[in-house]
């Protein structure tokens, strides 16, 4: 691992982000580059970004919903509808790497901060927007979040549960963190890119866009036949060995066994019933077809009769393609999540130890442990102004101006 190495240096330093954007998706990549070593300078309103205290979970006083999205970085709460605040945002632009926004275009346009606005000034500047629906179409400014544009419109609520059920709910930021990770990537091609040529650009990502791409397969299925993907429950699998089944203390388990021929002999002898090479129903794939509800059910039965733990200590000594339906305390205790680096312990400011999401991949040569809280509203605003050459008595009017709190 990267944390290992002697040699690990953090990837990003020396980068500098500004980050205007609120909620989840635009600050979730911006807290990435900040644990890969990004100087991230947060820019937020007086009343702060709305996922401070939006949810109030909190434990050891810590408000472990905005952690999530905003360790890493530093916080200045400006007013940048006021001329001074908006020469503040300007100037703190001057030498940015990174602009990561997700305002709607016309709010943008208005402040003057639209990548057409910039882009001139700032010919080196990697300007990202991160956008509920994209940049064109009739759409572009349609209220947005992961609920709506990634899950709703994405067409998740439409291809998953079994046949007229009611549709599965999202739950908290299954859109927004996979579609951070997706400008993350944009952001790192277009700094390869400014290496290459010296000039930056704007990129941009939706959260529309980042659900039709992890609903793939189903959407691929309309494009190339005109159909939706069909949805089914569990006893209409086309492979018993690709389903799910519950235990006999409640927990559930996923197979999936894809090679149906290869492992229905094994795996009838390892769960107890060899009746299932010899009986007539089952005997062959194109068998099964026709009486799948039976051979799961029969399957199911047998599942039922011991807990999942029985199970995984046969499934695992015969190397079946397997995993535990886990939920999340099973997950946060998991060793393999942290030996990877999945889940990491951070000095948080007030709370000592505490166990937070890491960066869900590494380099052998890149450090990502660059961890720090996430800021107060307006914590770093007059050590950022000072490093910008603004004196007290400048600080001062500002604040009497309106612009900083």
């Amino acid at each position: 691992m990267a944390a290992e190495s002697p040699t690990a240096t953090p990837l990003l330093k020396g980068l500098k982000v500004v980050e205007m954007a609120t909620w989840l998706f635009g600050p979730m990549s911006a807290c990435v580059l900040g644990e890969m070593g990004a100087d991230v300078v947060k820019v937020e309103p007086h009343e702060g970004d709305p996922m401070r205290g939006l949810i109030h979970r909190l434990h050891d006083g810590v408000d472990w919903v905005f952690e999530i999205a905003n360790r890493n970085k530093r916080s200045v709460a400006l007013n940048v509808r006021t001329p001074e605040g908006n020469e503040i945002l300007h100037k703190l632009l001057e030498d940015a790497d990174v602009f990561l926004v997700n305002l709607r275009r016309g709010a943008l346009e208005r402040l003057g901060i639209d990548y057409e606005s910039l882009g001139a000034d700032h010919p080196r500047l990697i300007y990202a927007h991160a956008t509920g629906y994209g940049t064109e179409g009739p759409d572009i400014d349609r209220p947005a979040f992961d609920e709506l544009a990634y899950w709703a419109r994405g067409g998740f609520m439409e291809t998953l549960g079994p046949p007229d059920s009611e549709p599965v709910r999202l739950v908290g930021a299954m859109g927004d963190l996979p579609s951070a990770m997706n400008i993350t990537a944009a952001i790192f091609a277009a700094l390869y890119q400014r290496e290459q040529t010296g000039e930056g650009q704007f990129v941009t990502c939706s959260l529309y866009g980042g659900g039709i791409w992890a609903n793939g397969f189903a959407i691929q299925g309309a494009l190339a036949t005109g159909e939706n993907f069909p949805r089914s429950d569990r006893y209409g699998a086309f492979n018993p060995l690709y389903n799910s089944y519950r235990a006999a203390d409640g927990k559930w388990m996923q197979l999936a066994m894809i090679q149906e021929e290869r492992f229905w002999g094994p795996f009838a002898d390892a769960i107890g019933l060899p009746m299932l090479k010899e009986d007539a129903r089952f005997a062959v794939a194109s068998d099964r077809r026709g009486h799948i509800r039976e051979a799961v059910e029969t399957i199911e039965r047998r599942i039922a009769e011991h807990p999942r733990d029985h199970w995984a200590a046969i499934f695992d000594a015969n190397d079946f393609p397997w995993a535990p339906a886990a939920d999340s305390v099973e997950i946060a205790n998991d060793p393999q999540a942290s030996a990877n680096g999945y889940v990491r312990t951070m000095q948080h400011k007030t709370a000592g130890d505490f166990r937070v999401l890491g960066v869900p991949f590494q380099l052998e040569l890149a450090s990502n442990e660059n961890y720090s809280s996430a800021p107060e509203l307006g914590e770093h605003t007059e050590l950022v102004l000072e490093e910008l050459g603004y004196d007290w008595d400048q600080i001062a009017a500002m604040k009497q101006s309106g612009a900083i709190p």
